[in-house]
């Protein structure tokens, strides 16, 4: 498994994955990105969230996936 280096789209539900946040795989000679909960439940896996203009994601345990680094954790 590779990590992503740069952020995109997951390839599963759409919604932006952080840098070093998910994995990477080669689809028709293109990268796809995907979160880490997305590709080990084959599927969508994250909730993705506005408040004002602040995008938080978490998995479907209302975890956050990039703690505790990011900080929205706490919110």
């Amino acid at each position: 498994m590779k990590v992503n280096r740069y952020p995109g789209p997951c390839r599963y539900c759409g919604a932006r994955v952080a840098r070093n946040a998910g994995d990477v795989v080669k689809i028709n000679g293109r990268w796809a990105v995907g979160h880490l909960a997305c590709a080990d439940a084959d599927g969508g896996a994250v909730d993705v969230f506005w408040i004002g203009e602040n995008e938080y994601t978490r998995n479907k345990a209302g975890r956050c996936i990039d703690a505790p680094c990011c900080g929205c954790c706490t919110i």
